[in-house]
């Protein structure tokens, strides 16, 4: 969040967000049950002296940058040269290590020659076992063999390997770097509200499916941003993240590698800070540039930057992931649109907007960014603050038109009339093409790979193969349509595995219904559709029945 101005610094050495993080409550480790005998092998870091960090993360937040709180070291930890093995009867084993950074308020680990193989379990946690996180296993193994811990509160932590006699000496692993958290930042400011309030968040459970919280690394310093799993006009299910540059400026290749992205990271409940504790498939580890606005982060363009996330593991979740819509049209945003993001690293929140947005700059270019200003809810006045950067602003109709860069709002405690100030958001018109004139600085040859011209998209769960729309199931039968493209005039033909209530809809691309037939207990059928006095552009078409839902992408073009 890059703040034009940011007072009372002091507030941030209030709450670390670290402590809060998923959780995978998997299997106990293997001495949380049994007796290991030997004494567990103590690393401790080198001592090193944080005052410049502190200063220099005040002074980079000041200008308008993400929070940023932990500093990264390496070393060169294996199964090899450091820990101790436990020899079970059974010819199972047991390693494990025990890693100190003193005066480190949280601490995470970075590995790469990562390798689970199945029915082993890593776990890490605290020496009082008040903290755990995993099991992790085979199927947090990536293609990169790359992987990274949570942040475990205080100074030290234990990491438990176990593996089982049959698949002994497969297991392998390095710990890199560890980062030591050397300054709490705050929650959110008591003006923001959570995602799950009602009813501000009536609207949008799907939508907050798609907002991640992000973990950016750069370098040695590791701080917090947030963005969208965003869709693209091929339907693929390619793992897109729409965040903004500013975010990952000096970001290396070996960087986006250790860069994790929180799913469903969000309060219980309306009132209070808690957060849920899902699991380590909640959290996915690495990622790749594919385009970036080329601007320093703003200073002269829209500020996006678009990632693709390296991990496939824990593949039956994506099919509960949701993949935001987009739109690219220069009309401003209404009152009523709204920004879903992670103030702080904290739980997810709602802000809504008051007015139309308006046309402003950023830096020194023109027409970059809507400027949006936030009014007051049934359960607060939601604002943005350090964090909330490259969260999206959603217009009325559920899709996103821009990345957040930065702004001068905040909660009235925080600042008198701070609620009434405004924030800007680079525009997603802007990103498409106008921010270069190659592929890596746009938008639009990785959200519409065909060059089909389409200006809009809505979002949906698991748009693989053309499957979405919010209520996928699932299917018990088969639809195909034909031909397609087509010129409006095409015919649907459907195969039941029985007979029952079918119906057909239509929607164009921004989720708005154009076509509807119901047929009543059938099996099977011809349905020839005629919609040429639709526009050309995508549509989607919805077979329905009282089992399941099918939808296939729809492309009328050449009339």
């Amino acid at each position: 969040m890059r703040k034009a101005y940011l007072l009372f610094l002091s507030a941030l050495f209030l709450f670390s967000p670290c402590m809060n993080a998923q959780e995978n409550p998997g299997i106990a480790p293997y001495s949380f049950i049994h007796t290991l005998e030997g004494d567990i092998p103590v690393v401790t870091m080198p001592s090193h002296d944080f005052t410049q960090d502190l200063i220099d993360a005040e002074v980079f937040q000041k200008q308008g940058n993400y929070p940023r709180f932990a500093r990264i070291f390496d070393v060169n930890l294996t199964m090899v040269n450091a820990g101790f093995w436990s020899e079970l009867t059974n010819g199972d084993r047991v390693w494990r290590l025990h890693l100190k950074s003193n005066q480190a308020l949280a601490t995470c680990l970075f590995f790469d020659n990562f390798f689970l193989p199945e029915g082993s379990a890593l776990h890490v946690y605290t020496p009082d076992h008040k903290q755990i996180y995993g099991s992790y296993t085979y199927l947090d193994n990536q293609g990169n063999e790359l992987f990274s811990t949570e942040f475990l509160k205080g100074p030290e932590e234990i990491i438990e390997y176990f593996e089982p006699a049959t698949v002994k000496g497969q297991g392998k692993f390095r710990i890199t770097s560890l980062a030591h958290q050397y300054r709490e930042l705050p929650m959110a400011d008591d003006c923001e509200v959570n995602v799950i309030c009602s009813p501000e968040g009536n609207n949008w459970q799907d939508e907050k499916r798609g907002v991640v919280k992000v973990l950016v690394k750069e370098g040695v310093n590791v701080g917090y941003c947030s963005g969208s799993l965003i869709n693209n006009a091929a339907l693929d299910c390619k793992r897109y993240i729409l965040t903004a540059f500013h975010c990952g400026v000096d970001a290396s290749t070996s960087d986006f590698n250790q860069w994790k992205f929180y799913f469903n990271y969000e309060a219980i409940q309306c009132t209070g800070q808690s957060d849920t504790y899902g699991t380590s498939n909640n959290v996915f580890t690495g990622c790749t540039k594919k385009a970036d606005s080329d601007d320093n982060g703003g200073d002269s363009g829209s500020d996006f930057l678009l990632l693709e996330m390296s991990s496939t593991t824990h593949p039956t979740w994506w099919t509960n992931a949701y993949w935001n819509g987009w739109n690219k049209s220069t009309s401003a945003p209404t009152s009523g649109s709204v920004c879903i993001h992670h103030p702080s690293g904290s739980n997810k929140k709602i802000s809504q907007t008051t007015g139309t947005a308006s046309s402003s700059t950023w830096g020194g270019v023109s027409g970059t960014h809507w400027r949006v200003y936030w009014g007051g809810t049934t359960n607060g006045w939601g604002v943005t603050e350090g964090g909330s950067s490259g969260s999206p602003l959603f217009n009325t109709s559920s899709q996103i038109v821009g990345t957040l860069t930065g702004g001068t709002s905040y909660c009235n405690s925080v600042q008198p009339n701070g609620q009434t100030k405004p924030d800007s958001y680079g525009k997603l018109s802007y990103h498409w093409t106008s921010d270069g004139t190659t592929a890596d600085h746009q938008l639009k040859p990785w959200l519409d790979p065909a060059n089909s011209g389409v200006t809009s998209l809505i979002g949906s769960y698991n748009p693989c193969n053309g499957v979405g729309i919010k209520e996928t199931v699932a299917f018990k039968n088969n639809m195909s349509v034909y031909p397609n493209p087509n010129n409006g005039s095409f015919t649907v033909s459907i195969e039941l595995d029985k007979a029952t209530d079918i119906e057909i809809t239509v929607y164009n691309i921004v989720g708005q219904k154009v076509h509807y037939k119901k047929a009543e207990n059938t099996a099977n059928g011809t349905y020839k559709i005629d919609l040429t006095n639709q526009t050309n552009g995508i549509y989607f078409i919805q077979l329905k029945t009282p089992f399941s839902t099918e939808v296939k992408p729809l492309i009328i073009s050449s009339k």
